[in-house]
């Protein structure tokens, strides 16, 4: 198997809780894991919108069988309990749905949001940079940019956070 980028935490702190998990919710290791809270319940479930306030980075299990890219929480409401960096220091690097010669260092200080391509399976969340989308929705601050992987590194916006 061919290596594969990591995307997740890259730094900073790393403090966090254990939380329940929505049910059916797919995680992607081929893309991000920003989760938000589910309504009253307060399970998290990934972040699919640039909407959606942002409570951290979801740490998920490895995929049980070994074919699959994408992790899958129980059909049960709140069942899974997973850990979630809630750690306002913290860095994650993340995939973007940008394209060769989008990601530049000039994304560094600015602000970037959330988006999630396919469907269940296929689900892939990325951060999106195009400022017209970007303008009302600030989730993400740029820290850092790896042009040759297209990935940017980012601390989640405090001001986002519940």
């Amino acid at each position: 198997m061919p290596d594969v980028l990591k995307y997740g935490w890259a730094y900073g702190g790393k403090q966090g809780q254990e939380m329940k998990c929505a049910k059916t919710q797919y995680f992607n290791r081929l893309g991000c894991a920003f989760v938000t809270a589910s309504g009253a319940t307060g399970v998290v479930k990934l972040v699919t919108a640039s909407t959606d306030d942002v409570i951290g980075w979801a740490e998920v299990p490895r995929p049980s069988n070994a074919i699959y890219d994408y992790w899958t929480s129980s059909s049960t409401v709140g069942k899974d309990k997973i850990h979630v960096v809630t750690d306002p220091s913290a860095v994650f690097v993340c995939k973007t749905n940008e394209g060769v010669g989008s990601v530049t260092a000039s994304l560094v200080g600015r602000f970037v949001c959330a988006s999630a391509t396919g469907t269940t399976t296929t689900t892939v969340q990325k951060v999106y940079a195009k400022a017209a989308t970007v303008a009302s929705h600030q989730q993400f601050f740029v820290v850092g940019a790896d042009t040759d992987n297209r990935t940017l590194f980012v601390r989640i916006n405090p001001h986002h956070i519940i």
